[in-house]
């Protein structure tokens, strides 16, 4: 159901569909938005890191891929300019295992411990801190 509000200010784009949202329609999620359809994951508490990468490079076609998988993701640039992949929490364990395959970028590590992928010039896991084994 996309937005049918005429008369709402474009308040920006889903973060997770990329349609247009409306004032009315949105609902904030880490520093973006995300549209009526997308509510039920509203509460950041419900997504979970999967993906660490250092710039914007190579997001879009992992997240292009995802979405081919039929998993849902938003992108948050971080305050340091990295750039942070989240996915809902119960879908986590199928992304590790579908990113597996290098769809996360020949040039990421992981922690199989946290089941997160990082950017190798970040050399240690971003949730544990233990470096790549």
């Amino acid at each position: 159901m996309k937005c049918d509000h005429s008369d709402g200010t474009m308040a920006g784009i889903c973060g997770v569909c990329g349609d247009p949202v409306c004032s009315e329609c949105f609902q904030p999620i880490f520093n973006t938005v995300i549209c009526s359809n997308h509510e039920a994951l509203e509460d950041e508490s419900e997504w979970e890191m999967i993906v660490l990468y250092a710039s914007n490079e190579g997001i879009d076609s992992t997240r292009f891929f995802l979405d081919d998988q039929g998993i849902s993701s938003v992108a948050v640039e971080n305050e340091e300019g990295m750039v942070e992949l989240y996915v809902p929490i119960e879908d986590k364990d199928e992304t590790w295992a579908v990113l597996e395959g290098g769809e996360a970028g020949d040039d990421m590590l992981h922690c199989d411990e946290c089941k997160v992928f990082f950017a190798r010039v970040i050399s240690e896991c971003p949730v544990c801190g233990k470096g790549n084994e």
